[in-house]
């Protein structure tokens, strides 16, 4: 089996443009992987494009063979652009090989560990930042049959609060904490916006309303500051969805402060980098919780790695909470019941992804999330005016 063609398609999601890869062969199988990173999108569509001709006439299912012939060949990368692409090159693989055998992706990592997997819903928060509307949608999420939530009650704020800031921010986790009870787990994003003292600040204020996390809560890309929280922190500390290599979860782990790790498989280079930060946090008796704001499609791939691996977590989740024309994309993508994940059945991701729909929803400049822009909550198209 050779691969013949490498495809990339962008998506037009309001919040988030997102990046398909197609891998088609000379057997008629064809595989899909999520190259979507961050906030941009024309840089890793290039990127996907360029690397094409690495992958042209090679065997799909020698899939370690060609993900490293990619990192050869492009200089050992270690910035997610290259290693989004690379991720959903060897994705799309992956689907092949599991197709081609006939069985679900976690069989071919050892099958089927856990009997479900828990989730936790975000992108449910659409309105107002006030704590009535933020408690009302955590209500409807809890009825949905979600047991555990994530969301940012911040704004738009960076480094510092402000006084009528700091009571608005913990005014909205009380009441989603009143909304919803004490059964149910509140995750509490802090999107790296605060310096080292505010963030411990933040922690002991928010101690009272018995948040399962708070996550980077400062720049999450060195440790050293995320373990330096996580020492004077009475919440546990999560991070890791900016890590590109294996050795940054390594050094996190080495610290002794984080039971709890968030690798995004994209920006890692693929699922084979995925598992292997699992083993790392396994050594260190720690566990995953997969970041998953991607594409639907990364649902389903976090989904089989989560079923495989012997320390998962919780899984995060969009998918409900996405505009209602994206679950027309996707059929056969795992659904959340009662809170939590069965195991995939279908071959490969078990995915059908419907190709002749995206022209439907194309690629838009607006369609772009300022994390530090008044209103982000909202999750709306964000037009940039060019002077």
């Amino acid at each position: 089996m050779k691969i013949t063609d490498v495809n990339v398609f962008v998506i037009g999601n309001p919040w988030k443009n997102w990046v398909l890869v197609k891998v088609v062969t000379d057997e008629g199988l064809c595989g899909w992987g999520d190259a979507t990173t961050g906030l941009s999108s024309q840089p890793v569509t290039a990127a996907v494009t360029e690397i094409r001709r690495m992958c042209i006439g090679k065997d799909p299912r020698h899939i370690e063979a060609l993900w490293e012939g990619m990192y050869k060949s492009l200089y050992l990368p270690v910035n997610s652009i290259l290693r989004s692409a690379m991720a959903g090159i060897t994705t799309a693989c992956w689907d092949i090989l599991g197709q081609s055998l006939g069985v679900p992706l976690h069989c071919l990592f050892g099958g089927q560990v856990q009997p479900s997997i828990k989730a936790y819903a975000n992108g449910w928060y659409r309105g107002a930042r006030e704590p009535s509307v933020f408690a009302e949608a955590a209500a409807a999420v809890v009825a949905q049959g979600y047991r555990a939530l994530k969301f940012d009650p911040f704004g738009s704020n960076y480094h510092f609060l402000s006084a009528g800031e700091r009571k608005l921010s913990i005014d909205i986790v009380a009441a989603v904490r009143e909304a919803v009870g004490d059964d149910v787990d509140l995750l509490i994003e802090a999107h790296d916006r605060f310096t080292i003292p505010e963030a411990i600040r933040l922690a002991h204020e928010l101690e009272e309303y018995k948040p399962g996390w708070i996550e980077a809560p400062v720049l999450s890309e060195n440790a050293h500051d995320l373990a330096t929280v996580a020492a004077s922190s009475p919440v546990r500390i999560v991070a890791g969805e900016r890590f590109t290599t294996i050795r940054q979860f390594a050094d996190l782990l080495g610290s002794g402060r984080f039971d709890v790790v968030q690798p995004e498989y994209v920006v890692l280079g693929g699922i084979s980098r995925l598992r292997e930060v699992a083993a790392i946090a396994d050594a260190y008796n720690a566990t995953i919780a997969p970041h998953n704001a991607c594409c639907p499609l990364s649902t389903a791939i976090n989904v089989h790695v989560m079923f495989s691996v012997r320390n998962p977590c919780i899984q995060e989740t969009f998918d409900d909470f996405n505009e209602p024309w994206t679950k027309e994309l996707f059929t056969g993508l795992p659904q959340v019941h009662d809170g939590y994940y069965v195991a995939p059945t279908g071959p490969g991701l078990g995915v059908t992804v419907h190709e002749e729909l995206f022209e439907r929803h194309p690629y838009s400049d607006h369609n772009f999330l300022d994390l530090f822009s008044k209103g982000w909550e909202q999750r709306k198209s964000q037009s940039r005016k060019i002077s």
